[in-house]
């Protein structure tokens, strides 16, 4: 029989007195049920069996409220309380989301806050109870005992379980449709810069898209930006890009702020040579969609062709950092070291796209990488 009780050691943590209510309450939510032989292997993530005694709304009161500042601060809440392994773990993901999957992959560090709030009050007894010398030396002290006056009053406060739960869903609700959202609008730009996302199909299609818009246009049809944008693509699927420019010109000048124009008058412009002018269309609509990463690649690509290859590099490797898993974008600033008599760095960023191929569909990717790697090789 012990002199002391799990209790009285939380009692006597240097910790804030609201500290040592939380962890009484995780105790009592959670009681010791090791196996006989394993009582001095004491581990978090095999500690104690819920109490099924009480109902779900009281078994949250007992076990932790939810952390606000764990939300805000991540992983970085977990390092200013000492949790070095785990909160060093969470802040390299959180890193590595945001550095190397700039956008839109970086938002979802915003989960690691969520778990990080769900979480950091039951790893703080972890590591405060769990690992304090006395268990440690003893893990006996962690018995079925339940401090009945305790459980009582905890009990007379207002259960949290409900608005906690429902504040949960809210956010990552929110949390979700926010990245869902991001991904949309970045991939909508993408499948236009790919020319994927055609708005007509065929020719008898895009000349009956060409009449449509002319006769919305006419009519006042709003937002009449977008019936230029709808005339000016129909006429560049045509091959009339003279015409696919004026409307696009047209797109912009009734909205500056319209994203999709200034990307399809750069591609057209790419085709007609006039590669300074497309630039100066990614860069507006870079601009304008300060997120949309993809932008940099295209600029890069102006630059290149400009001969510009200083500028293409600074612009390509900004579109490898945002888009690390792109193979065409490696091939690109490789191209490009390679006139800045950059070998071993052009050698490099081959070698990363013939990676990134085998890992997409070795089979598929064959004639590729072998082009590749004989050009990577006479390097």
């Amino acid at each position: 029989m012990h002199n002391r009780n799990i209790y009285t050691i939380i009692d006597s943590l240097n910790v804030s007195r609201g500290w040592k209510n939380i962890f009484k309450k995780i105790q009592v939510s959670y009681f010791h049920n090791f196996y006989q032989g394993k009582a001095n292997n004491v581990h978090c993530w095999r500690y104690g069996q819920p109490v099924i005694s009480y109902g779900a709304s009281d078994r949250f009161k007992f076990f932790t409220r939810f952390n606000f500042f764990a939300l805000i601060f991540g992983p970085l809440y977990y390092l200013a309380k000492f949790m070095l392994p785990k909160g060093l773990i969470l802040l390299a993901l959180e890193a590595a989301l945001i550095y190397y999957y700039n956008f839109p992959i970086g938002y979802l560090a915003i989960f690691i806050h969520i778990y990080a709030a769900i979480f950091a009050n039951s790893d703080y007894f972890c590591a405060k109870v769990l690992n304090n010398k006395e268990i440690k030396e003893d893990p006996g002290y962690l018995s079925d005992y339940v401090d009945e006056n305790f459980v009582k009053t905890v009990l007379r406060g207002q259960s949290f379980y409900v608005p906690f739960v429902i504040f949960c869903i809210i956010f990552s609700v929110c949390s979700f449709g926010f990245i869902f959202n991001e991904f949309s609008v970045d991939a909508k730009y993408q499948e236009l810069v790919n020319n994927k996302q055609k708005i007509c199909e065929g020719s008898s299609a895009c000349t009956e898209l060409v009449h449509t818009s002319l006769n919305n246009i006419k009519a006042g049809k709003e937002p009449v930006s977008v019936e230029y944008f709808n005339l000016g693509a129909a006429y560049y699927h045509l091959g009339n890009k003279q015409n696919a420019i004026n409307a696009l010109n047209q797109a912009t000048t009734k909205d500056p702020e319209y994203f999709a124009p200034y990307i399809l008058k750069g591609l057209i412009y790419t085709d007609l040579k006039q590669f300074a002018y497309a630039r100066s269309s990614y860069e507006k609509a870079l601009k304008i969609y300060p997120k949309g990463k993809f932008l940099y690649y295209l600029l890069g690509s102006a630059y290149y062709k400009e001969g510009k290859y200083i500028e293409a590099k600074d612009n390509f490797e900004k579109a490898v950092k945002a888009y690390p898993k792109k193979s065409s974008y490696w091939e690109a600033l490789a191209y490009t070291k390679i006139y800045l008599r950059d070998t071993k760095g052009a050698k490099t960023d081959l070698e990363r796209a013939i990676k990134i191929l085998k890992n997409e569909n070795g089979v598929n990717n064959n004639a590729r990488i072998e082009a590749l790697e004989r050009y990577a090789q006479n390097l």
